[in-house]
């Protein structure tokens, strides 16, 4: 039977079934536990949530003046027959709380704070030697799927804020959202979108085996130091091939997020279709995460200045993937080509780090009429000219691309004039 007391009513030997608000407002990773440690009562008493509701049949009960019953006992008592010696008190709804208007990251960052405690809690037993509760992580996958799903740019905003402490805590939590969001933009089907974001969660499992004070290091890794963190991928491989029950898309992701499309990642050196699509997709997602955050040796760079340099990257990623993750953020770097809202074709010339997908662009092709214009910029905001989608210069221009977009960016925007177009504008 379950009933539901209030948390300052609660003592060792409960088994809490649930607590007010769900898992998401709970200071444990496990969704259903035994009282067993005054530190955890502690922790519970001090957390704030108000009621918590247990189940009799796996541990003590309270005492007769604090017990009420659970959501689940008064669904019971509803649909059977009371006795006619016995009254039956039905309980009062509670009262209805104003409700105040929250944003979309404010959502964002409750769903990543809860999320940061339970993955941080697992992580802390696997370094304690303790085999990895993949249960304990699903829940927190399915709600991180569904921020990403409400408001993906609040999601994928919030997860760049990291403090050093908790880097490879969020940084998983970010990756398990980027990877979901990911896969959602091309279309997979909704059991693999689920198995992404729970590799996401273990890509960096691997870690909790490596030195805490390598993790931590203030400044660059030495040649040695780089060899022990090489292995983590390897070592979290064999920490979650203890599950057998595990989604096999999890251990691929987990192994190979540190391969490159040219073969020369590590740890097993694969190369172009050698590597799933899962591996390849983790591979930038991680990237992308890792330098767009704050990092001890390292400034964070930009999410326009970050694609950019993936971009430049030859032989790093799968080139064309790449192009549709850049397409799925709305982030597009310095140099790519677009087209805007009003069919016309821009380079972005500049990158807006306070709105990220609002960059600044030089407009130079104009589609409907198939012709160049006067190059001229302008932000391309939702109340100037927008963004509609990346386009291939190679696919419109064929070989004069590199020419055209030389001459396009070659020359300030004061001393641009129509003239401009004759030559390779031509």
């Amino acid at each position: 039977m379950l009933v539901t007391i209030k948390t300052e009513d609660a003592r060792l030997g409960m088994f809490v079934h649930a607590v007010a608000g769900g898992w998401m407002t709970s200071p444990f990773w496990r969704r259903h536990f035994v009282l067993d440690k005054a530190s955890d009562l502690k922790k519970l008493r001090e957390s704030g949530i108000a009621e918590i509701e247990i189940d009799l049949s796996k541990g003590v009960g309270p005492s007769a003046a604090a017990a009420r019953p659970g959501p689940s006992a008064i669904m019971d008592a509803a649909h059977a027959p009371a006795p006619d010696s016995i009254d039956v008190a039905v309980p009062l709804p509670p009262a209805r709380r104003r409700r105040t208007a929250v944003s979309p990251e404010q959502r964002a960052q409750a769903v990543v704070d809860a999320s940061k405690v339970i993955v941080q809690a697992m992580f802390d037993e696997v370094r304690l030697g303790r085999a990895v509760d993949v249960q304990a992580l699903t829940p927190v996958a399915e709600q991180i799927a569904e921020s990403v799903t409400r408001d993906a740019a609040a999601m994928l905003n919030v997860t760049r804020l990291k403090t050093k402490d908790e880097y490879t805590y969020v940084h998983s939590i970010a990756v398990a959202a980027l990877l979901i969001h990911f896969a959602q933009t091309l279309k997979l089907p909704e059991e693999e979108v689920s198995a992404l974001g729970l590799a996401g969660l273990l890509h960096d499992i691997g870690k909790m085996a490596v030195p805490k004070a390598l993790l931590d290091k203030p400044g660059k890794l030495e040649p040695p130091e780089m060899a022990v963190l090489r292995h983590h991928p390897e070592k979290g491989h064999a920490l979650l091939q203890v599950d057998s029950q595990l989604p096999e898309v999890v251990l691929d992701v987990c192994l190979h997020h540190h391969e490159r499309y040219d073969g020369r990642g590590y740890p097993k050196g694969l190369r172009g279709d050698q590597l799933s699509l899962a591996a390849r997709m983790s591979s930038i997602c991680d990237v992308y995460d890792a330098v767009t955050s704050q990092r001890p040796y390292k400034r964070p760079w930009s999410p326009s200045e970050a694609l950019s340099r993936m971009r430049s990257w030859t032989g790093h990623f799968d080139v064309e993937l790449l192009d549709r993750f850049i397409e799925s953020i709305g982030i597009h770097p310095v140099g790519g080509l677009v087209r805007l809202q009003s069919s016309r074709l821009a380079i972005v010339v500049e990158g807006n780090d306070r709105e990220p997908t609002q960059p600044r662009v030089r407009v130079f092709y104009d589609i409907p009429a198939q012709r160049f214009i006067a190059p001229h910029d302008l932000a391309a905001t939702i109340a100037v000219d927008p963004i509609h989608r990346a386009e291939c210069g190679q696919r419109w221009f064929g070989e004069r691309w590199a020419a055209i977009e030389a001459e396009i960016l070659g020359a300030s925007p004061s001393s641009r004039t129509p003239a401009m177009t004759k030559g390779v504008l031509s």
